[in-house]
């Protein structure tokens, strides 16, 4: 039973880590609408893979629990449903470094596109200029507008093609309801300025206040084994002492 259990995880992995077939990405792209629970945050692993995990501890809860108790066909399903879940929520070391990273760059380049803006330029070039300026990752994300609008799209549909980016997505939905109904650019970029700073400073606080608390493991870890043998050991050994002594 132990083999086939584990040909059947080898296998498993296997198809996890093995890449996509090329013909089933021209198909088109199904959106399903998710709880906000169940949404998984930028970045994170991809949905089929898992998916793939998600169904692999529920048949390893099943087939080792189901022997200790039947709960096992309901434990197994509501443990792949939670490690699913949990996976998408888990955020890439990569990814958070280039989401604070843009969080830190973005106010910068909307107070050079306000400044270009100002200055009498039009939307496009005030883009342009700032990509051009910006290294990455503001540069990605500029590179993306104006490349949707060099290949024929409107200024609003170019802006929607970073609507679900976790920083800069409300800029680009902002501005293209802007270039919707021809509402003022540079109050828009001004107000994004300071919200932008703003959550900046919330999460660089986050992150300081976390500190603390990541810090319990690591020193529990060094301090535990000290503690007993300088505290917990000697008391046991007196006690076999006086009990043999």
């Amino acid at each position: 039973m132990g083999v086939w259990i584990a040909i059947v995880c080898a296998g498993f992995t296997m198809w996890i880590w093995h890449p996509p077939d090329g013909v089933s990405r021209l198909g088109p792209v199904k959106q399903i609408s998710l709880p906000t629970w169940a949404r998984p945050v930028p970045g994170a692993m991809a949905s089929k893979r898992r998916g793939w995990i998600a169904a692999l501890v529920a048949v390893l809860i099943i087939a080792y629990g189901w022997s200790i108790s039947p709960l096992a066909l309901l434990v197994g399903p509501v443990a792949g449903v939670g490690a699913w879940v949990g996976l998408g929520r888990l955020e890439p070391a990569a990814a958070r470094r280039r989401r604070l990273q843009t969080l830190e760059d973005l106010p910068q380049a909307l107070e050079l596109m306000q400044a270009c803006v100002q200055t009498g330029q039009p939307v496009r070039a005030a883009i342009e200029t700032v990509s051009t300026v910006m290294g990455p990752p503001i540069r990605d994300l500029f590179d993306a507008v104006t490349n949707a609008i060099s290949v024929g799209m409107s200024d609003e549909q170019a802006w929607r093609v970073l609507a679900d980016d976790p920083v800069i997505g409300r800029v680009a939905r902002d501005m293209a309801r802007s270039s919707s109904w021809g509402t003022t650019v540079s109050d828009i970029l001004a107000q994004h300025c300071v919200d932008l700073r703003r959550q900046g400073t919330a999460e660089r606080l986050a992150a300081a206040k976390s500190v603390g608390v990541k810090s319990v493991l690591p020193l529990g870890t060094c301090y535990l084994p000290a503690f007993m043998l300088i505290g917990v050991v000697p008391v046991i050994a007196a006690g076999f002492t006086g009990l043999f002594g």
